[in-house]
């Protein structure tokens, strides 16, 4: 819902008489009481379909129309969230249920999960940091929007696959910041220069070393958990050379956040490609008071657990079939 109608909303309320709100009271009633289509509603009260929603929409609003689900079973859900929480003792994990296994579903569904628990937790006047992925973007996109006073949103990796992955990690925190009214700071390099000399030489402009100093003020960092699988969005794109993907394997990577490779036991891997490295550290990383990780599917279940070992994200979002996975895999 968009602040212009939010706001729209308000004014009409302030002007609406005793009759009109009857009306939307009703219109209500009949929708949701007796079961009528819009279309029918419009019959029975002399209005267009188009005036049926508009009220509609307005009593959602208003809270003149409540929803309250009922599950007759317990939730596993939350049980399994709960579990694993207190497993590796992490500040909050959210673990939303999912009805397929499919890699492109599970991380629309984690991406919607990570959006509603930003929206409800992002803080007036906080800095936000944001690396990329596939999860994140998907995050992005469901995103409502919201006034957040004083908000910064801080690229803390540079782009990756070439120019239409860093314009990609360019407009997930310019999406961000639009959605909630914040100032976008971007980091204007690759995640992964040609080699050292042009990654020294690019931290060295003005622009990049202003925005890698700002990655102390951070509040919270939002990463994706990427794996090292061969279709994994790191791995695929093209900016690593055959002998840097060996040399990662070989040390036992399962995973990476913001461009650093972790093993199963989330200890860091040092690689060749770490001199070409234009992201925020590991060890940075855990000096920022709340990292959030969004991960999810069974692709994922060796990247999640290797981070939560190493305690490198301290709040989760993933699935409630991927949280199950990842304890079983650590028992």
């Amino acid at each position: 819902m968009s602040r212009e109608l939010n706001k729209n909303w308000q004014d009409e309320s302030k002007k609406m008489s005793f009759s009109e709100n009857d009306l939307m009271v009703e219109t209500a009633r009949l929708y949701y009481y007796e079961g009528l289509t819009q279309d029918r509603i419009g019959e029975v009260l002399g209005l267009s379909r188009q005036k049926v929603w508009r009220l509609l929409s307005r009593a959602r609003y208003e809270g003149i129309v409540q929803v309250r689900i009922v599950n007759p079973r317990t939730s596993t859900s939350s049980k399994i969230a709960e579990e694993l929480r207190d497993h590796f003792g992490l500040r909050e994990v959210v673990g939303v249920p999912v009805f397929s296994d499919d890699e492109t579903v599970v991380r629309k569904r984690v991406g919607q999960a990570a959006a509603s628990y930003l929206f409800s937790h992002v803080e007036p006047r906080a800095t936000l940091g944001v690396s990329y992925g596939k999860t994140l973007f998907e995050m992005a996109s469901f995103l409502a929007p919201k006034n957040v006073a004083g908000l910064r949103v801080i690229q803390i990796m540079g782009g990756y696959g070439r120019v239409k992955g860093e314009a990609m990690a360019i407009e997930l925190a310019r999406r961000i910041a639009s959605s909630f009214g914040g100032e976008a700071v971007y980091l204007l390099a690759p995640a992964f220069a040609r080699d050292k000399a042009t990654r020294e030489a690019l931290i060295s402009e003005g622009g990049v070393e202003d925005v890698i100093s700002m990655w102390e003020e951070l509040d919270i960092a939002l990463v994706g958990i990427g794996g090292v699988t061969p279709s994994s969005t790191l791995l695929d794109t093209g900016d690593f050379h055959t002998e840097e993907v060996e040399d990662i394997l070989d040390h036992g990577a399962v995973g990476n956040i913001c461009g650093n490779f972790y093993t199963i036991k989330g200890e860091p891997v040092s690689c060749h490609a770490d001199k070409r490295r234009i992201s925020m550290s590991l060890e940075k990383l855990q000096e920022v008071p709340q990292v959030l990780g969004a991960a999810g599917g069974k692709e994922k279940v060796q990247a999640v657990l290797g981070a939560l070992r190493g305690k490198l994200v301290d709040i989760l979002i993933t699935d409630e079939r991927t949280a199950e996975r990842v304890l079983q895999a650590d028992n």
